[in-house]
């Protein structure tokens, strides 16, 4: 399904882990941990839940200058297993902040205009979100991952989950930020809960261009796994 494969992530795209190559079993602070075997099952797990909860975020350090132009700082919304999604956007135009409605179906989105309270429909390649892929982009970037190691155990939504450290190159996360100069490697973390497998979480830290800056790191929350959430066109 077309749609499954553009929206049902940040969650598919996230544990399609299984063609790493580069990660081997390794001892963190809680013992020895086959890591291939965990994302391998992670794998497994995740493409086959009903839906879940997210937040991506965009973490700006205080020190850094407010940008110019349209600036997505945080969606949190909910996909189902049909590759639809229903989320909140959390904008900044010029500084200004606004939040938008947003609803995508297929390759239609709909977006709430803050200021007529109307809903617009639209092609997925021209709307707000058009440009922030978190499926193939997030696929691309974990299939790609290089250095990964295990770091140890640690809780994340009252969970106890597997931590692990890879890094990522600027053109494998292009998807996610959308415009992307830079040419470094950028440190990227999973959180995978120990007994279900499933994903709790997704950071990655750098700066993707020349005007950000370099403490930037973006995140991906996942909650509410395998919960369906009927997602219908708005009215």
């Amino acid at each position: 399904m077309k749609a499954r494969r553009h929206l049902i992530a940040p969650v598919v795209a996230l544990v399609l882990f299984a063609g790493l190559t580069s990660l081997a079993a390794c001892g963190g602070p809680s013992g020895a941990v086959d890591t291939q075997k965990v994302l391998a099952g992670s794998s497994a797990k995740m493409k086959q839940i009903k839906g879940f909860h997210f937040v991506y975020e965009v973490h700006k350090p205080t020190s850094a200058e407010p940008g110019a132009g349209l600036e997505i700082a945080r969606i949190i919304g909910d996909v189902n297993s049909e590759g639809n999604m229903q989320a909140t956007i959390d904008v900044t135009q010029g500084g200004i902040p606004l939040q938008v409605k947003f609803v995508a179906l297929g390759d239609t989105h709909y977006i709430l205009d803050p200021l007529s309270q109307k809903w617009q429909s639209m092609a997925a390649k021209d709307s707000l979100a058009g440009s922030l892929n978190l499926s193939a982009g997030t696929i691309q970037i974990l299939e790609r991952i290089t250095e990964a190691s295990y770091q140890g155990q640690e809780g994340k939504g009252g969970t106890a989950t597997y931590h692990i450290r890879g890094k990522t190159t600027a053109q494998d996360v292009k998807a996610i930020a959308g415009a992307v100069n830079s040419t470094g490697t950028f440190s990227t973390d999973l959180w995978i809960g120990v007994d279900n497998g499933l994903v709790y979480e997704v950071d990655i830290a750098g700066a993707l261009t020349t005007s950000e800056d370099p403490k930037i790191w973006r995140s991906i929350v996942l909650s509410n796994l395998d919960t369906f959430i009927d997602i219908k066109a708005p009215q």
